[in-house]
């Protein structure tokens, strides 16, 4: 009992916090010269957290080798995976929830997340243009977004009966996308049970985006081949690449042929704030559905993303159980409040408050600063490739999510040549610690791929990195040549 009484007191907490908090401010203090992505062999780093848990350490000595140990997202010199350096405030919004422990299943038992939940979706859906009629709440997660956002579609678009009661029957449902769109879009129509042939990929043009022109006859081939198409997808953006899909064309196609638009604007639906980038995201304002991650563009921890409906009322579409001994009233009115009747989970964390923290503490107009900084960051990344010897861009970045590679010019290289040595210059980047990007393959050929997110990344760190990625594809083309 003892050990508890400790483990709850006030005073201890005091002095732990205190110790966390200044861990924590020389952490992003440090930032600027800590290496992105210290590594470590699995199996070792395993064994070295089996003697942690055996050696009873501190809370200080732990945190301080749990932030030792870890991705660097604030390191300027991470351009890797699509995840923001989270602003310190939102840390401090989650060390508050954690304590409360809210959740935002029903009113009574988080009542202050309900209400900022509700705010957050009013506040972006005016940010991003919306109708004035959006409603929606807030997941965990992309994938999980998108499924509940197809799963609304599949209630709303369902040709008869009803689809959560009755199941699929002898219908064949489908929904058609970019063939470049997340994975996601695929797990999704796949746990819904439809297969394989659920999801219709409509060819991607040079940059990647949706061939609009294709969708009319994908649709008559789907249905000569007994498929019932209930939905057609919008990338904003497409994950590799950053391409957007042309939105208006994708809505008037769904118009044409009384489907439900959806748009999977995870990553790229902020662009819609930078002034200069905005048209990407013409047509969005017409999605039935739309996602976005603020854990990737809004300066959040993850996992923080918002789902968006046009009519309000379909966010109710596509859960009906009912849960006696905690949603006990039988009612038809849309009682937002409640989260329970429109969310996978019950207990659901109160992500809100991260971003609600932001809005209030600094105003909306911080998120703009954000957006259009780290897509002036990719922006002139990706000049700078276009001016450097031996480099070469994959396409012009739509937004903060650049494509390119190291391709020399003095000596022949086969397309598995390059795609080899692109492999290897990644590898050895990773390897060194300093630096974090990563690659991905496009028709084929692999490209190393950065994404800025953090916004005191310099241009003085975009040369660093060219400058290092060009010093290791000299050394291994040297290599190369000598063992030829």
């Amino acid at each position: 009992m003892k050990s508890l009484e400790q483990l709850y007191d006030p005073e201890r907490f005091r002095a732990l916090g205190h110790t966390l908090v200044d861990q924590l401010a020389d952490y992003l203090s440090s930032a600027s010269k800590a290496d992105a992505n210290p590594q470590h062999e699995p199996e070792v780093m395993l064994d070295g957290y089996r003697d942690i848990l055996a050696g009873h350490l501190s809370p200080a000595e732990f945190f301080n080798n749990y932030l030792k140990d870890s991705l660097h997202v604030h390191s300027p010199n991470y351009m890797g995976h699509q995840v923001n350096p989270p602003a310190p405030i939102t840390a401090l919004a989650d060390m508050v929830n954690g304590i409360i422990n809210g959740s935002t299943a029903i009113f009574e038992m988080g009542s202050t997340g309900a209400v900022m939940e509700r705010l957050v979706i009013e506040k972006f859906a005016a940010l991003l243009g919306l109708a004035n009629t959006t409603g929606g709440f807030m997941t965990n997660g992309g994938t999980l977004a998108n499924l509940t956002a197809l799963l609304a579609a599949r209630a709303a678009k369902w040709p008869e009966g009803d689809v959560w009661s009755d199941g699929n029957k002898d219908i064949r449902p489908c929904v058609l996308v970019n063939e470049e769109a997340h994975y996601c879009i695929d797990r999704a129509v796949k746990i819904m049970g439809w297969g394989e042939a659920g999801i219709i990929g409509i060819p991607a043009d040079e940059n990647f985006r949706m061939r609009t022109e294709l969708i009319d006859e994908a649709i008559e081939k789907a249905k000569t081949e007994g498929l019932t198409p209930l939905a057609i997808i919008g990338s904003a953006c497409t994950t590799s690449t950053g391409s957007f899909d042309d939105l208006t064309a994708v809505a008037d196609a769904a118009v044409a042929h009384g489907l439900w638009f959806h748009v999977d604007g995870a990553h790229g639906a902020p662009v819609r704030l930078d002034p200069n980038r905005k048209h990407l995201l013409d047509g969005l304002e017409r999605a039935d559905s739309l996602i976005m991650d603020f854990h990737k563009m809004m300066m959040c921890p993850s996992l923080t993303t918002g789902v968006f409906f046009r009519k309000g009322a379909d966010a109710y579409r596509t859960f009906h159980q009912k849960a006696d001994y905690l949603l006990s009233f039988d009612t038809n009115e849309e009682d937002w409040y409640n989260m329970g009747r429109r969310t996978f989970e019950c207990t659901k964390n109160m992500m809100s408050l991260r971003v609600f923290s932001l809005l209030a503490c600094y105003g909306a107009e911080v998120f703009t600063d954000y957006v259009v900084r780290v897509n002036t960051l990719a922006a002139a990344l990706a000049n700078t490739i276009n001016t450097t010897p031996n480099f070469e861009l994959a396409l012009e970045p739509d937004c903060n999510i650049v494509c390119f590679r190291y391709r020399p010019h003095t000596t022949n290289h086969t397309s598995d040549d390059l795609n080899h040595l692109n492999a290897m210059i990644r590898a050895q980047l990773v390897q060194e610690t300093a630096f974090y990007i990563v690659q991905t393959t496009l028709r084929g050929q692999v490209y190393l791929r950065c994404t800025l997110t953090n916004p005191l990344t310099q241009q003085t760190h975009l040369d660093a990195m060219l400058e290092k990625l060009s010093a290791t594809g000299k050394a291994l083309v040297a290599l190369r040549n000598t063992l030829q």
